[in-house]
């Protein structure tokens, strides 16, 4: 079974005993911190995979690093869980499965729109509004600036993309000059 499979079954088991417990985005904040941890400290991630570390040592280490963050007692749970059943590793992609499964629940979704150059805050608004109407959900947008695609925009919705970038235009415009 693939990791992207396994990382999912467990965040929608957080995300149900999150639900149950009335503190699903609470747990989604503890959970992006703990992950944010883990995967920028080397040290760490080779500490609690390691056999030859003892896995009294590594439930001493995992408190630490939980009692620093403060973390709430359910992502202190889950994430120690993790670790007696040596699944640790697999931190960053429940991190993300479980803040895709967060946003459906919640109704949310996000977009990333690349630009030329920085939007004006109105044009951001009216794309919230317009992806809000095309997907029925809150949309969060998150901009950014890419001077090659040289005009227009490029959207992405979840695994849709929307490309009405000028330099795309222009390719497919050259691809149909050269087929003549």
């Amino acid at each position: 079974m693939s990791q992207g499979v396994i990382a999912r079954r467990y965040a929608k088991a957080l995300i149900n005993l999150a639900e149950k417990e009335k503190t699903l985005e609470g747990t989604g904040k503890c959970l992006s911190e703990l992950a944010v941890v883990y995967a920028d400290a080397p040290e760490l991630r080779e500490a609690l995979s390691d056999t030859k570390v003892s896995s009294k040592v590594k439930q001493k280490i995992l408190k630490e690093i939980l009692r620093k963050i403060k973390v709430l007692p359910l992502v202190d749970t889950f994430s120690r869980y993790l670790l007696s059943k040596r699944r640790i590793e697999l931190l960053p992609n429940i991190e993300r499965a479980f803040k895709l499964l967060l946003q459906d629940k919640l109704g949310r979704i996000e977009a990333w729109v690349t630009s030329a150059h920085k939007l004006p805050e109105a044009t951001v608004e009216k794309l919230e509004t317009a992806i809000s109407r095309y997907s029925g959900k809150e949309v969060t947008i998150n901009a950014t600036i890419d001077p090659a695609i040289i005009g227009g925009i490029v959207t992405r919705i979840g695994s849709v993309v929307i490309d009405g970038s000028i330099h795309t235009h222009l390719n497919q415009i050259r691809k149909s000059i050269i087929r003549g």
